[in-house]
């Protein structure tokens, strides 16, 4: 069968992709689950922690290529995407520290609307269609065969689709097979928006929360890498909390830049990378006082890093398409008329709802793209 558009996976950014592109086009989305919501249901704990009010693309998002976000966000941005909620009678509110949630507290809300609209735009949704592979035919049309052998084809394909971390809904590594087939230049993949282990044994204060100063720096040559002021929550052997999320982020983009072979990654936060962390003496628990010998002269104190916690904690993997291979509307440069978007482009954003509106953008500059056509 040929359709004008092939979307592969129905999470936030596909259906959002869909649901903007012309309605004259005949559109098939592809989803591997039996549900198309597992991910979108997720979000902050099933309350859909949609955007983000305050975003600024060069301060709240890790890639290689910061400047070319401006364009995109220029094109589509949070106020764009409350426009688009408003439109539908969905009520957003904002929480702490800008993060915009649905008021009914029930992801499902946005979930229906998104269902509801990409029907109405002309679109096919199959579930249980696991894709096998992709072809290039005759360089012109792009055929796709799925798992039992059934076959599509379509001139326009968009892919965005999670990657090995957080298997549970079904990721895996096959695009990255693809993009390697094709030469498409990737960043090499590493597991982020996770928790960090630590040297230190943190059991005496495991599940003692506090809000502090905490920066990240590289002992070695002396860099501040991140800082932000945030509460942190210290668990045995580790550390979490939606700052140590962003932690993980700037520790992967920082040895990126490094260029450092990947298996030396792991050595180098072991040996190199350290928090330091700024307590507020009235506002911090006794039990953390007294483990970390804390007084008047003494508030602040070095704890040393020593990984990401596993790939299955992990909420994002670090690799994607790097943005250098597409253009300004997200397509590929090399293939024409294949299109990267959301969470498989290189792009990460801080926690807080700056990687749901990525899923926006991005999904409403490529799908604006096909109105040229």
């Amino acid at each position: 069968m040929i359709y004008d558009i092939i979307i592969v996976w129905a999470w936030a950014a596909w259906l959002f992709t869909g649901i903007n592109t012309p309605k004259k086009l005949n559109k098939l989305i592809l989803e591997k689950n039996d549900k198309p919501w597992i991910k979108i249901l997720l979000s902050w704990w099933e309350r859909a922690n949609v955007s983000n009010i305050d975003i600024e693309p060069m301060r709240d998002y890790f890639t290689q290529n910061k400047k070319a976000l401006l364009s995109i966000f220029k094109k589509y941005n949070q106020w764009d995407i409350m426009s688009f909620f408003s439109s539908n009678w969905i009520k957003i509110v904002e929480e702490d520290r800008w993060r915009l949630i649905l008021e009914s507290g029930d992801s499902k809300e946005l979930l229906a609307v998104l269902l509801r609209e990409v029907k109405k735009n002309n679109c096919d949704l199959r579930m249980r269609s696991d894709v096998k592979k992709i072809s290039i035919l005759k360089n012109i049309w792009y055929e796709i065969i799925l798992e039992n052998w059934d076959k599509y084809q379509s001139k326009n394909v968009v892919i965005s689709t999670w990657w090995k971390s957080f298997f549970q809904v079904g990721t895996t590594w096959e695009w990255y097979n693809f993009a390697n087939e094709l030469w498409i230049k990737v960043i090499t993949p590493y597991r982020t928006l996770c928790w960090m282990s630590t040297k230190k044994n943190l059991s005496e204060v495991s599940w003692v929360s506090v809000y502090l100063d905490i920066s990240l720096y590289d002992k070695n040559n002396k860099n501040k890498i991140y800082w932000e002021i945030w509460p942190i929550l210290f668990t045995h052997f580790w550390i979490s909390w939606p700052v140590i999320h962003n932690i993980s982020n700037a520790i992967w983009e920082y040895l990126n830049k490094l260029l450092l072979d990947e298996i030396k990654w792991e050595k180098y936060i072991l040996d190199n990378l350290n928090l330091n962390l700024i307590f507020d003496l009235e506002k911090t628990p006794k039990s953390l006082i007294k483990f970390f010998e804390l007084n008047e002269e003494k508030n602040e104190i070095i704890l040393e890093l020593q990984n990401w916690r596993s790939w299955k904690e992990a909420k994002a993997t670090w690799w994607w398409i790097d943005l250098d291979e597409l253009d300004k509307n997200m397509q590929s440069k090399k293939y024409p008329w294949l299109y990267f978007i959301w969470e498989v482009v290189d792009v990460t954003g801080k926690t807080w709802g700056f990687n749901l509106q990525w899923a926006w953008s991005s999904a409403f500059v490529c799908s604006k793209n096909f109105n040229d056509k």
